[in-house]
């Protein structure tokens, strides 16, 4: 997800007008099994951090990649 929306009563709370409804993602989590959970995103000029994945309404779709990552890769302080 690129963009998404809050529920009225989330906006309510963090203080976002509808014109700023529609929000960029800054930041997501991606545990083991590649699911988000968690969102940092930016509404205008407010950023909220630690939102749920089930309280954002996806408005634009972008998916990128992470490479995988080697258990043995000496860069990350593990060796064979």
């Amino acid at each position: 997800m690129k963009e998404g929306k809050l529920s009225s009563a989330l906006m309510e709370r963090y203080g976002i007008s509808e014109e700023d409804a529609s929000g960029t993602v800054l930041w997501h989590s991606l545990n083991e099994n590649g699911k988000i959970n968690i969102y940092d995103m930016k509404f205008g000029d407010t950023i909220v951090r630690n939102l749920l994945a089930e309280d954002i309404e996806t408005t634009l779709e972008e998916g990128h990649g992470h490479p995988k990552r080697d258990e043995e890769d000496e860069e990350r302080g593990k060796k064979k």
